[in-house]
């Protein structure tokens, strides 16, 4: 036995090591990277024998003099760079320090290097009125303490500093400039709204479904879940192609209106959202011991007043976990800003610009801003606990509801309200499938009827399905494994360090965003030995660590419902401990494990927002072949609907499987 007790603490050390270099170090990363601040840039437009800084490009540098041939620019610590136009072609750079220069021939960039300093100095030449690029002309010549640089006559020139140093600027200007400002109140704005409307829509169709009885109940919880099952930035397209300023019912109906905009981003985050807090809720009004109710209503109580003082206060734990599930995706949803207003700045886009945009891109503030992101979730969690916390929300008795039969008129009333949501929250699903067997020219839909995008997908599209069900599927057994021995760690073994600190570390993950993720992976495993990025395995690994707490709660739940008495019975008949585990506690708990596998499996195939910045070709997933023939200009979307209804009915089996599950609890 203690042979068996030292296994699981080794088996844990293991788990622990595991969990914080793949959760703790890509975080620490993140945090170096946001503290990390380079040297500052600036760009000069040559024009002729004229030349002009750009004054919006500046960046720690400040114009000390300019005039039209020459300027003067200088840095808080000392550095000054002076420029002067001898000729239309040629520019003799003066520094205030000795540097060294580093030049390739021929090569469109070259370095300047020296104490501290590593300054890279590019040239982007002007275009012809055909489109093409002037010839590129960039030969610097090193003569004493000075440059002569021959360039091309017309075009820009821009000198970054790339040596970095240690900085608090970087969260300075995240939190004092307008842009990332507008970004964190805009992303603050479509969470609080979106995940309020969802609220106002899910726990009264909730608590309806969970209190009476009416033909079609287990239909609409069914219909609701799998309302869910889709990528979600492909119903802001649909939403946009039914609704945008051009849209087939805006057009139809002869509206001078469109969908575009915040408002539009919160109507389909709405729809999105509503079935997680509609589940959570649901749960919570069908476990509320009916005899509170009773004796509320023995003692005066109304219906009104007995729903408000026991069953919402009773119910509040699965309500406010739904909401703050509603509002994590509502806060990290990269994919419908992105589609249905591009003017709009929120924070997963904005650090998604920022760290791969090559031209003005900011990796730094894109790790600064995966921070900003990161406290206002984990602020988001604090706040759920702190409602939370203090209350008792258990009861004593094991007595199940008895469902009540409506009225004609309340039971109209729940035909009605279900089918309105119901239809909105398919509208996507319904508009996709019908596109999918029409022909796209221009990328705009026509009538003619085809079946050239399903040709497509099955004939050139079948590597991203593999890839998709590879990964998932990887990733969901290696949630199984760990997942359920996690949870019997934290559940069982009752390790006092170890355990708590493992399920903190585990349970980390529910709070970062997908976009914080994934940028904390490609800096912590984008070197030797540890080169990950852009392969097959870096996919397996995040959805694999990103859905891990989903896998450790269904096992925990379920081992809190496994009495111990059944393990110790074994024992005491001679059975040794590990064939305890394999032969009694593993089978107990894989039938409640299969809701936490399906929900891994489920999330893995359908995940943009971390995959988006992870997958390199040929490892492209469907999500984001999905999504880049829905934002491509001129891009078929009929192939992204294809995809997508093969994806919808892949995923479709497995959900049955939870739906199947749920309406026998249910009922």
């Amino acid at each position: 036995m203690t042979l068996f007790k030292d296994s699981w603490r080794l088996f844990a050390l293991f788990c622990l090591t595991g969990a914080i270099l793949l959760v703790v170090v890509p975080q620490i990363w993140i945090i170096l990277a946001a503290f990390r601040q380079d040297g500052g840039a600036f760009t000069v437009q040559l024009r002729g024998g004229d030349m002009a800084v750009i004054k919006e490009d500046l960046e720690q540098f400040k114009i000390d003099a300019e005039a039209v041939d020459r300027a003067v620019l200088r840095r808080p610590e000392g550095l000054v760079l002076r420029l002067e136009r001898i000729s239309p072609g040629l520019t003799r750079i003066t520094p205030s320090m000795p540097l060294e220069l580093q030049w390739a021939k021929g090569g469109s960039r070259f370095q300047l290097q020296g104490d501290g300093v590593d300054i890279q100095v590019e040239q982007t030449v002007a275009m012809d009125i055909f489109g093409q690029n002037a010839p590129a002309i960039l030969e610097p010549t090193a003569a004493g303490d000075t440059l002569l640089l021959a360039h091309a006559e017309k075009g820009f020139l821009r000198f970054h500093d790339r040596a970095t140093h240690a900085s608090f600027r970087n969260f300075k200007d995240f939190l004092t400039r307008s842009t990332y400002l507008e970004a964190i109140k805009n992303s603050l704005i479509v969470t609080v709204l979106s995940t309020l409307f969802a609220s106002l829509v899910a726990v009264p169709l909730a608590w309806l479904v969970a209190r009476f009885a009416f033909r079609g109940r287990g239909a609409v919880i069914a219909l609701i879940t799998m309302a869910s099952v889709s990528p979600p930035f492909l119903g802001a397209y649909v939403w946009r192609m039914l609704l945008g300023a051009n849209g087939l019912l805006t057009n139809a109906l002869g509206l001078d209106w469109t969908i575009v905009g915040m408002h539009g981003v919160i109507w389909v985050i709405v729809w999105l959202l509503y079935p997680l807090v509609f589940l959570m809720s649901l749960d919570s009004f069908s476990s509320v011991d009916p005899t509170l109710r009773e004796s509320a209503m023995s003692l005066g109580a109304t219906r009104r007043r007995s729903f408000w003082t026991v069953e919402v206060p009773s119910s509040l734990p699965g309500i406010l976990t739904g909401l703050y599930m509603a509002a994590m995706a509502a806060f990290s949803d990269f994919g419908t800003p992105f589609i249905i207003s591009l003017d709009l700045v929120i924070l997963p886009k904005l650090v998604y610009t920022e760290f791969l945009n090559e031209t003005g891109g900011n990796p730094s503030i894109a790790a600064t801003g995966s921070i900003i992101m990161l406290v206002i979730a984990t602020m988001f969690l604090a706040l759920q606990r702190l409602v939370l916390a203090g209350r008792s929300f258990a009861t004593v008795t094991a007595r199940k509801q008895v469902l009540d039969v409506p009225g004609t008129g309340l039971r109209w009333l729940i035909y009605g309200f279900a089918g309105v949501v119901i239809g909105l929250a398919f509208t996507p699903h319904v508009v996709v499938a019908i596109t999918s067997f029409l022909e796209w020219r221009a990328g705009t839909v026509t009538s003619v009827p085809t079946l050239q995008n399903y040709v497509h997908l099955f004939t050139s599209e079948m590597n991203a399905v593999w890839v998709s069900l590879s990964a998932a599927t990887a990733a969901t057994l290696l949630c199984l494994v760990f997942g359920l021995s996690i949870a019997y760690i934290i559940v069982r073994e009752g390790f006092q360090v170890i355990g708590p600190l493992l399920n903190a570390v585990v349970m980390m993950p529910y709070i970062i965003p997908g976009t914080v993720f994934a940028i904390g992976f490609i800096l912590a495993f984008n070197e030797p030995p540890l080169l990950l990025t852009g392969t097959w395995f870096i996919l397996v690994l995040s959805y694999f660590i990103r859905m891990l707490p989903f896998s450790v709660k269904a096992g925990e739940a379920t081992l809190y419902q496994i009495h111990t008495a059944l393990e110790d019975a074994a024992l005491s008949l001679g059975a040794k401990p590990m064939r305890v585990f394999v032969g009694i506690v593993v089978p107990m708990m894989l039938s409640g494990a299969v809701t936490g596998m399906t929900l891994v499996f489920l999330h893995s195939v359908t995940e943009l927002s971390s995959t988006i910045l992870l997958y390199r070709p040929p490892w492209t997933p469907m999500s984001a072949v999905i999504f880049q023939n829905t934002i491509s200009p001129g891009a078929n979307f009929g192939y992204a609907a294809s995809m997508a209804v093969l994806m919808m009915l892949i995923l479709y089996i497995p959900l049955a499987m939870i739906t199947t599950k749920r309406k026998a609890v249910l009922q």
